[in-house]
């Protein structure tokens, strides 16, 4: 899977037969009358696992995901700055919960819509621009922490053979993100001048989920490339009768 926004430099294990799902993991079958409700509780079950990886099917640990790069650009009216991040940590995932979990056999399609409390992430970052009409810049440490922030994302899925059993794969995911609060700190703001950091910070302390919205979609569009690696990864060690029984 391409990446535009994300450098992911990780190796990929194929081998010749299907992994089954690991033997702590929930199963639903398609079959059963209460499939979308058991496969909410199995997904949501599942994500407050991933505190370790799972080999077997090629799943990473999200305590923390890390990323070694990603770029956020500029938006259309508010932040006038590409965003770069060096070194990043995503955490938080093991306080998941998920209200509705969705899968549309016909269609392809997989619905999730989940909660996150604290979504954390730490990172290096880069930045020189504009906030409103105020420059800033500065490199060194962060982290933002999204309060509550409810995760839907929606991923079509494509269906191919190999050796002689059915997969599935990721060919397209959207996200959107909605934070209820969003908390802060980046360190060595105008190369550590506190005044100005201060200012800085007061400014977009007042005006944070504005900002945030003005950058939203390319937020929204990296962590979607970003889950959709992970959940693709699966996929592609797991054959569908292992996931949801035969069809």
């Amino acid at each position: 899977m391409k990446l535009p926004t994300i450098s992911v430099c990780l190796s990929l294990v194929f081998v010749t037969f299907g992994a089954k799902l690991p033997s702590s993991f929930i199963k639903c079958n398609i079959k059963q009358k209460d499939f979308q409700q058991c496969l909410t509780k199995a997904v949501e079950h599942a994500i407050k696992q991933m505190n370790r990886p799972f080999k077997e099917v090629s799943l990473l640990s999200l305590e923390p995901l890390e990323l070694p790069a990603m770029i956020i650009d500029a938006g259309s009216q508010i932040v006038h700055a590409q965003q770069s991040f060096k070194n990043l940590k995503f955490s938080g995932f093991n306080e998941t919960t998920c209200s509705k979990v969705e899968f549309d056999v016909n269609a392809k399609t997989l619905k999730l819509d989940c909660l996150v409390p604290h979504f954390r992430f730490v990172f290096d970052y880069s930045v020189n621009g504009r906030l409103f009409l105020f420059s800033f810049y500065g490199k060194g440490p962060g982290w933002v922490i999204f309060q509550d922030n409810r995760i839907e994302i929606m991923f079509t899925l494509g269906q191919y053979e190999k050796n002689g059993r059915q997969y599935y794969n990721v060919i397209k995911q959207q996200l959107t993100t909605s934070p209820r609060a969003i908390d802060f700190e980046f360190e060595n703001l105008f190369d550590g001048d506190q005044e100005s950091a201060g200012r800085f910070n007061k400014i977009l302390k007042e005006n944070v989920l504005e900002v945030y919205e003005d950058v939203k979609s390319g937020y929204d569009e990296a962590f979607g490339r970003m889950f959709a690696f992970v959940f693709d990864r699966f996929l592609t060690r797991v054959p569908v009768v292992y996931l949801f029984g035969e069809q």
